[in-house]
């Protein structure tokens, strides 16, 4: 999808945030109540209980290969998460990718579900505003795109002392006709 394509471009990104807003406010005490109960028995405590940290800010460095062109480059992000319950959190992530023809910024509201001890799966559902950079007539053209995106990734961190995790990162980002693979090392710290 373009820019100013069509009249409910602009309303998608924002009706995505209000159902992921929505979905996590009317999930969240059914979330919490599994929760205690859990905890109650005697289970998995959990990392939000293990480290006493609901929140976390992740920061992430690697790359981003864009299959369309098979063309790869740098990619960083910065993302924050709230954990619901021991194994589900919901958060977004704000990332930027660049190569020699493309530079992308990416916003994600996603859902996280942590299926082993520090083994998680993410889901998202964003937009992705992408400049790429044509050649017309001897000239350099940059053109802008703005598109949904889906998300799939996994991580698996390590803990390096209480609230503070490091580990690799995949994902698979796919919009429109194409997808990029963005991989490299995620590093969490709980506030």
């Amino acid at each position: 999808m373009r820019c100013g394509s069509g009249p409910t471009g602009s309303r998608r990104p924002r009706a995505v945030i209000v159902i992921l807003a929505g979905f996590a406010l009317v999930t969240a005490p059914a979330l919490r109540a599994q929760e205690a109960g859990h905890a109650a028995e005697g289970g998995h405590s959990g990392e939000a209980e293990e480290s006493g940290f609901r929140s976390v800010v992740g920061f992430f460095g690697g790359v981003a290969t864009h299959t369309e062109r098979n063309e790869t480059g740098g990619a960083m992000g910065v993302s924050y998460s709230y954990a619901l319950s021991h194994r589900w959190a919901v958060g977004a992530k704000l990332e930027y990718s660049t190569s020699s023809l493309e530079r992308d910024l990416l916003f994600i509201p996603a859902v996280a579900f942590e299926a082993a001890e520090r083994l998680e799966f993410v889901l998202g559902v964003g937009f992705e505003r992408a400049d790429r950079d044509e050649v017309e007539h001897d000239a350099k053209i940059t053109e802008r795109e703005i598109e949904g995106v889906v998300r799939l990734g996994v991580a698996y961190l390590f803990r390096l002392r209480d609230g503070v995790y490091v580990g690799p990162e995949f994902n698979a980002d796919i919009g429109g006709s194409r997808v990029t693979y963005v991989y490299g090392v995620s590093m969490a710290v709980g506030l």
